[in-house]
Order: structure tokens, then C-alpha cells, then sequence
């Protein structure tokens, strides 16, 4: 039994494996250099709460685009600490700054206030970033001409993460992992099928028109996992939409500690599944016979097991290569990797799923999701 397993998994991995190279080769990627041929004016629109520790350093890489026609839009989202005091001390022309209320009744406050910021912008293009990311100087013209060369609706844009702690470096490999192996975006880009549609909170670009058709951010107004949403709305609505890497020209520390990264994707693990309890035990059952297993078995000398396991870090060192992570990482650290997440997977069926409740950046949503 065990070793039929075994022989499974080598299967298994054998196809991500495939997929992953596929991935790799025909994943686009923004270029430095690229220039739109037209500059429409572009509104980046900023949700931050309590991003003190960023946020000077964060504002001022987007006021410094190399894009001729754009404005910088931060929506401080009731935050409780310095940061509405650290943005009023950046003069600029260019940025808006708006104190976001309490949102209304049914929304959650980041939808809320992205939501105020579309309604500030005059921009013909609006670029959604999180408050942490830092965009080098090319990074919007380049945004600007991939949405215009690909004739896309929204382009989702996908950047490097930075892991300088090992809590970082065991857990966050974990997205790369899911969009490269686990996920078919060879297919994904060529599709419209809003179930195949990526998002990213590190730069979402859209046309006006487009948000305008789709209803804004209200049909959002209560999803956690906006950034995905707003793609797939934008696809049940019959546009085009596209993920393109961005990792030479977008930068962000998601998380710096174990509790942070913890704390974050509870919010959103289980919401990723549409909170089905099924799924939810088929991907535990998944995660044992598919991550775990082949290592235990490898270990009392199981061939299959031992193939897989060497395909497992094959992929792995594909993927950093690719990335430019630390290859240690790929070579030692996956087991850990998907037994941090299968930690905040169960934590997140708890909360989202028994309890009904989103605790984020120290407040709590019941009911409303």
C-alpha cells in the first residue's frame, strides 16, 4: 500500500515537475526598458494601515516613476500608528492623501478604502498596490506598456519577495511554489476562465472603463482575498486579464516573523478554498501523501519515494533559479515549508471556516464573510 502511494506521488511529481519548466519558459516578465507608446495618466491608489515602518520609503519609490502622467493616491485606513503623521510630511503635488472613515456596514475596510480611492482618482489607468511594496523607477511605464502591447483589461503584477529571516525563507517560497508547480499558468494567461485568473496586491493595473463596467470594488465588498477578485470579476465580465512576473522592477517584505506570516494567510487560507470544508480535507489528505510521505519513505528506502524526492528539490531549484533564492533553501527546507502551512491552513479552517471571523492588523471581522 505504501509503496503504490510512493509509486502516485512519483507520478505526481513527475507532472509538476513538467509543469513547473513549462511555467518558468513562457511566464512573461516586465522589462526594464519598455515604454508605452501613449502615457495615459495612471492614479496609483495605496490602502495603508499602520504601515509606519514603510511607508516614507514606499510613497517616495512610487513618486519617483519614471512615467510622465501619474498620481499617488494613500488611503490611510484609520490607522493607529504614525503613519498618517509620516505621510503628511512628504510634499508632493502629486499625492493625495484621504483619511478613510469607518467603513460602511457589509464592507471590509481595505475593499473600503481602495473604494475611496477610486473615487479621488482622475487616472484613465488605476494601479492598486499594498502600501509595502517598493517599485523601482521604471516600474509603471513598464506596467504601462505590457497592458498596452498584450491588449489586456488588467494586468496582475507579480513582484520578489524579499526573506531575509528564516521563518521568511521557510514559509514564503510557498507562493512562488503554488504559481510555478501547483498552478497552470501556461494555461492561465491564454484562458478566460475566471477561476484560472491571478491577481496580485503587489500591483494590480486596470483600465477606468473596465472597473466602472464591473461595479468598482462593491461586488469585493467583502472579499479577503480582493486582489484575485478583482481579476476574476474582471474576467466573469468577458475581459482579458493577465499575470505577468514583475520581481526585477517590485520588491516587498511581506512578513518579517514566524507570528506575522502566521497571523497573515490565516486570514486568507481557507477563504482561497471558498471555505469547503471537502476541500479543505482533501488538500490536508494531499499535503501528507504528496509532501510527506515520499520524505518518510525515502528514508526506509523506498525507490519511488527517493525519485520523488529528488524531483521534489529538482523543481524546487528550478523555480529558485529562476527567482534568485538562496539554493540551500530549495535543497533542505520543504518539508518545513509545507508543514508551517499546513499549521496555518488548519488555523485558518478554524477561524474563517468554525468561527467565521478574519483577525487582521488588530481587528475583527464576524459574519461579514
Amino acid at each position: 500500500m505504501l509503496h503504490a502511494l510512493a509509486v502516485f506521488t512519483l507520478v505526481f511529481w513527475l507532472l509538476a515537475f513538467v509543469q513547473t519548466l513549462v511555467n518558468l519558459r513562457v511566464a512573461p516578465r516586465l522589462r526594464a526598458d519598455a515604454r508605452p507608446t501613449a502615457t495615459p495618466s495612471v492614479s496609483i491608489v495605496i490602502p495603508a494601515r499602520n504601515e509606519a515602518h514603510i511607508i516614507e520609503r514606499s510613497v517616495g519609490a512610487f513618486l519617483a516613476q519614471d512615467y510622465d502622467n501619474f498620481e499617488v493616491i494613500v488611503v490611510n485606513d484609520r490607522s493607529t500608528d504614525e503613519t498618517g503623521e509620516i505621510l503628511r510630511t512628504i510634499r508632493d503635488p502629486r499625492l493625495t492623501i484621504i483619511d478613510a472613515p469607518e467603513p460602511p456596514a457589509g464592507w471590509l475596510g481595505k475593499v473600503a478604502a481602495l473604494q475611496l480611492g477610486v473615487d479621488r482618482a482622475r487616472g484613465e489607468l488605476l494601479l492598486f498596490a499594498d502600501a509595502d511594496l517598493i517599485y523601482a523607477p521604471p516600474a509603471v511605464a513598464a506596467a504601462v506598456a505590457y497592458l498596452e502591447s498584450t491588449r489586456s483589461a488588467m494586468v496582475g503584477l507579480m513582484p520578489r519577495f524579499e526573506m531575509p529571516s528564516f521563518a521568511e525563507q521557510i514559509a514564503m517560497p510557498m507562493l512562488a511554489f503554488f504559481v510555478f508547480s501547483g498552478w497552470p499558468l501556461w494555461l492561465s494567461n491564454r484562458s478566460q476562465r475566471p477561476m484560472l485568473a491571478l491577481g496580485a496586491g503587489a500591483g494590480n493595473l486596470i483600465r477606468r472603463e473596465v472597473l466602472e463596467a464591473i461595479g468598482g470594488f462593491a461586488p469585493l465588498k467583502n472579499e479577503v482575498v480582493d486582489d484575485v477578485g478583482l481579476a476574476r470579476l474582471a474576467r466573469a465580465h468577458g475581459y482579458a486579464t493577465r499575470a505577468v512576473l514583475a520581481d526585477d522592477l517590485l520588491s516587498v517584505r511581506m512578513y518579517n516573523s514566524a507570528r506575522a506570516i502566521v497571523d497573515g494567510f490565516t486570514k486568507n487560507a481557507f477563504l482561497a478554498l471558498g471555505r469547503n470544508f471537502a476541500a479543505g480535507v482533501l488538500l490536508v489528505v494531499f499535503i501528507v501523501v504528496l509532501h510527506l510521505l515520499p520524505f518518510f519513505l525515502a528514508i526506509i528506502g523506498d525507490w519511488a519515494a527517493i525519485a520523488t524526492v529528488i524531483l521534489i528539490v529538482a523543481t524546487r531549484i528550478a523555480i529558485f533559479r529562476a527567482l534568485r533564492y538562496p539554493l540551500w533553501n530549495a535543497i533542505f527546507l520543504h518539508p518545513l515549508m509545507v508543514s508551517f502551512w499546513s499549521y496555518i491552513f488548519i488555523r485558518s479552517v478554524w477561524f474563517t471556516g468554525f468561527r467565521k471571523q478574519v483577525h487582521w492588523r488588530g481587528r475583527i471581522y464576524g459574519r461579514v464573510i
